[in-house]
């Protein structure tokens, strides 16, 4: 029985057409139906210009930004409108009327299950307890987010906006609250359900003691690797773990303290432990998510990448990048060639001979092939592949696509375990061979497991927003860091903006497509800093959402390939490549930047953090950026005359330049950023030594000022 206190007065009122019901009345005349409803607002604009409304019968969504923008929670309204299907979801749309009856009530959570949030529940304010992010210690960020509760699994929704956008996600138990939504293409819509939560005090973390920080992994090496923490009071550091979910050991270090840290020894390599870390304070405990971590592998570490168009060698420092062209297809295949046990193959699209034809030859001398591809382009090669090859095409139901381009071969080897990453998918000659692509092979045991995690996760039909966050995320490869995420589950958005943000110089991107508002702010944010220096190319500069022309006006220094025969497939970003005392970083794999790839389509990305492969990388792009408007941009900043007067200064200076000057960046010495200026004349109240960075639309440049 549903609990909830509103009290509503039915009154009968009479309408050309249609009558006054109540919500459960309402949405069962379906869609189509002209109705009016009266039930009080449980949300404002914190979930954007919908709203949702609940009786003591049934909630209903409405949507029509023109009336209800100054509609806010806890009004009771009566609304007159038609319903529609929008995604699975019955909502009014468009509004016809709105009338405000009173302000200030309130609507108590009906308390359910994970499983009833569904058609029953559609629309109402609900109440779910015991929930444990699978993502705790990291950031909400804008998609879904995945939780269970007594066993049951469930799904929230940021939106983009939202005031949970960049908070941490709890670690341990919490008490969960929000609106119970739907959002599906499925025919019919039975499936897509998830919670609205709209703001943090709908997520309650429950007892004193709880985790402040995420749980780092660090110190990693075959036998053993170390956890950290921090929680909210002294307390005692322990933690369970083993080789399921179950654990199985137990290890308490004891203790009190708010910063905990513990060592998991005698590991074996390669091998992946389940963690729950807790600390406690008397009668107190704060759990930790359940955490899955990988030991390092006796593997070689061997990583190699190639890209199929020319490269500017250089640029080299030490390691030339590998321009394979019209051998792309013979290399992917070599490696193939490779396998003695296993092939497990996910690639969005193929249709190449020379491949077709090493997949038959592995199968042929008895190796396991496994084929994964998406339901809905040509895959005309698959038709070649000898017929006892089993191959699993996406499920249609979930929204995206499958736009992974990885294969796996003998994931369970220590010296023969290689994964291929990257950006290429198999049509020829498009992706292949016209198209600019790169794929990267590593030679890692450990790394290949987790990939076969993800396509056994597929293998058995799970894909796009039904998978889970369930594998390693950081390895040891050849004595270098790489992180390995998975879209859309592992939050792939939030761990490209962390390598933006550790920019400490240098930034280069390449993409396809450029749609996320919140990639591009941090970019843009990283560049107006002192001594940074940013650049991007980007093939659909015009397609909707495009974030070509923010960043440009913003001063990003930024080229098109828009309009070059052949298409700038990649999918990479390149952090200090040329600074090996900094971090030098590649980012690479499936993943555009852009909310389908975040939310909803099965894409990879690998984090490499490795000098020489950040400087192969570059190479690639240096050849690229030369292409599109030489000279080079280390070239381009030399060449800009800008002139600075008067220096030494009495408090105002005035920039001159025979470019067009888009922005100028007022620096102190110690690098912090005071003032952006759209003007050429600055103002200083304060005698010192000062930086001006001077963006123009032909490159930037920085000048030293002295104010007396």
């Amino acid at each position: 029985m549903k609990k909830t206190t509103i009290f509503i007065l039915s009154t009968l009122l009479s309408y050309t057409a249609f009558s006054q019901a109540n919500i459960a009345a309402a949405r069962a005349m379906g869609v189509g139906s002209t109705v009016t409803i009266t039930g009080i607002v449980t949300n404002g604009d914190e979930l954007g210009p919908i709203r949702y409304i609940e009786d003591a019968t049934a909630g209903m969504a409405l949507y029509d930004p023109a009336v209800l923008g100054a509609v806010v929670r806890g009004e009771e309204v009566t609304v007159t409108g038609v319903l529609v299907n929008y995604n699975g979801l019955m909502e009014m749309q468009p509004v016809n009327s709105v009338t405000t009856n009173s302000a200030g009530n309130s609507v108590v959570p009906q308390v359910i299950t994970p499983l009833q949030v569904g058609e029953s529940t559609e629309g109402e304010l609900i109440q779910i307890e015991n929930v444990l992010f699978n993502n705790g210690g990291s950031l909400f960020t804008v998609g879904t987010h995945d939780f269970v509760s007594n066993s049951e699994t469930g799904k929230i929704y940021v939106k983009t906006g939202h005031p949970l956008v960049n908070a941490m996600i709890p670690m341990g138990l919490v008490t969960l609250t929000g609106i119970s939504s739907q959002y599906t293409f499925s025919t019919p819509a039975n499936d897509g359900y998830q919670i609205l939560p709209r703001d943090s005090a709908d997520i309650i973390q429950t007892g004193v003691l709880i985790f402040t920080s995420a749980i780092v992994q660090s110190n990693i090496t075959t036998t053993s690797f170390d956890l950290s923490w921090s929680v909210s009071d002294s307390s005692s550091t322990n933690c369970n773990y083993g080789l399921t979910n179950g654990f199985g050991t137990v290890l308490n270090n004891g203790g009190n303290t708010l910063t905990h840290s513990m060592s998991l020894t005698g590991l074996s390599p390669a091998t992946f432990y389940y963690v729950e870390c807790y600390s406690i304070n008397g009668s107190d405990t704060a759990f930790s998510s359940i955490g899955l971590y990988s030991t390092a592998s006796n593997s070689s570490g061997v990583i190699r990448p190639y890209f199929n168009h020319s490269v500017d060698n250089s640029f080299s420092t030490g390691v030339a990048a590998q321009d394979i062209n019209t051998a792309i297809n013979d290399t992917i295949a070599a490696y193939m060639d490779l396998a003695q046990n296993t092939l497990d193959i996910c690639v969005y699209n193929a249709s190449d001979a020379t491949i077709a034809a090493a997949i038959n030859a592995a199968y042929n001398r008895g190796v396991a092939v496994r084929y994964i591809a998406d339901d809905d382009v040509v895959n005309s090669m698959l038709s070649s592949l000898n017929s006892n090859i089993p191959i699993v095409y996406r499920d249609p139901a979930p929204a995206g696509i499958m736009h992974n381009k990885f294969i796996i071969v003998d994931a369970n080897s220590t010296d023969n375990s290689w994964i291929m990453g990257g950006s290429t998918n198999w049509t020829n000659p498009g992706n292949l061979f016209n198209d600019y692509n790169n794929i990267i092979f590593i030679q890692d045991e450990a790394v290949a497991k987790a990939y076969t995690m993800e396509f056994d996760e597929m293998w058995g039909g799970v894909f796009g927003s039904n998978k889970l966050d369930n594998t390693p995320h950081k390895f040891i490869v050849g004595g270098s860091d790489v992180e390995v995420y998975f879209s859309p589950s592992d939050q792939t958005t939030n761990q490209i903006s962390k390598v933006i943000e550790s920019v400490d110089y240098t930034f280069e991107f390449g993409l396809l497509s450029f749609t996320r508002d919140d990639l591009a702010q941090t970019i843009i944010d990283k560049d107006a800093q002192f001594g940074v220096n940013i650049r991007g190319i980007i093939e659909d500069v015009n397609t909707t959402g495009s974030e070509f022309a923010n960043l440009q006006t913003n001063g990003v220094n930024m080229r098109s390939h828009m309009g070059v025969s052949n298409s700038f497939h990649h999918k990479y970003a390149i952090a200090d490549g040329n600074i090996a005392g900094s971090d030098p970083i590649v980012l690479t794999g499936s993943h555009n930047w852009s909310n389908n790839a975040e939310n909803e389509s099965d894409e990879n990305t690998l984090i490499i953090h490795n000098a020489t492969i950040a400087n192969i990388y570059l190479q690639e792009f240096e050849k690229r950026w030369g292409e599109l408007g030489a000279p080079n941009a280390i070239d381009e900043l030399i060449d800009i005359e800008i002139s600075v007067f008067p220096n030494p200064s009495a408090g105002k200076v005035t920039v001159k330049s025979d470019l067009e000057i888009l922005q100028i960046n007022l620096y102190a010495v110690d690098g912090k950023l005071l003032s952006v200026n759209d003007g050429t004349t600055i103002a200083i109240d304060t005698e010192g030594i000062y930086f001006v960075k001077v963006i123009t639309n032909k490159g930037n440049t920085v000048k030293k000022i002295i104010v007396e």
